[in-house]
């Protein structure tokens, strides 16, 4: 299942990346954090205010992602590589650790991808650093395999609550491995009544939506919707009733 309870749009991987950076930017005074001492804490929205920036956000968005051109296909399969000429990856080496923020993401995007074990751990360790910019982290942390570094991400759950609530998002339109997901949901679900942040709550249950069905209904039945706008309480019963319907259509597929 791929975000159904939200836009279309955030089906494709690269309007998600594109639209949690973006929204990382662009809400960073929603928060109102102090970012003049050099940390990072992502700003997030929930889930409405989400969608609603990223609509607003096009110029900027293709700014911060960088995108790189596309390369002619060679035998059916676009050589990934050859995206970017060879003068371009040299740069981007070199921008990957100390470069600005659109070329440290562009980095990340390639080198996540054809980077040799060197880029690769240092995208690592952007995911880790918490002094590192918020959009470059965001960007480190959608790229780095999950699998192989899953305590990574779900510290960042536990530890980071408006970064893990990114990172929930980030989470919801990945395809996961059975493991990652049993990770992520052991990880948020005691987390779900203990915050009071109704973004987090929200960011919680569109991850279970999405690859957890049968964990929702025990989220649910703890929520407490005392601190929720009423916008926050229409995307909570567009949860509610995505999770009747999924619910309905597998009960209806024959075994």
């Amino acid at each position: 299942m791929t975000n159904r309870a939200f836009d279309r749009r955030w089906k494709s991987p690269a309007v998600v990346a594109i639209s949690v950076i973006a929204i990382g930017a662009s809400l960073w005074g929603w928060r109102n954090l102090d970012t003049s001492n050099g940390q990072s804490t992502v700003p997030v929205a929930p889930a409405t205010s989400q969608r609603r920036a990223a609509d607003g956000i096009e110029p900027t968005a293709a700014r911060e992602a960088a995108p790189i051109p596309e390369a002619p296909a060679i035998g059916g399969k676009t050589n990934s590589i050859a995206k970017v000429d060879s003068n371009r990856v040299d740069e981007l080496a070199a921008a990957l650790n100390s470069g600005g923020v659109d070329e440290q993401i562009e980095a990340i995007n390639l080198f996540a991808k054809v980077g040799t074990a060197e880029q690769k751990a240092a995208i690592v360790a952007e995911a880790r650093n918490r002094d590192a910019n918020v959009a470059v982290r965001l960007a480190a942390i959608e790229n780095i395999d999950w699998r192989e570094h899953m305590d990574l991400i779900t510290d960042i759950i536990r530890s980071e609550p408006e970064l893990g609530e990114a990172a929930l998002y980030i989470a919801a339109h990945k395809e996961l491995p059975s493991d990652a997901v049993a990770a992520v949901a052991e990880t948020a679900a005691p987390l779900f009544e203990a915050s009071a942040d109704p973004g987090f709550q929200l960011a919680v249950l569109n991850f279970f939506i999405e690859h957890h069905l049968d964990g929702f209904a025990m989220l649910i039945a703890e929520a407490d919707t005392t601190r929720y706008s009423d916008t926050e309480i229409q995307d909570l019963n567009q949860l509610i009733t995505t999770w009747n319907g999924e619910k309905g259509f597998l009960q209806d597929t024959p075994k």
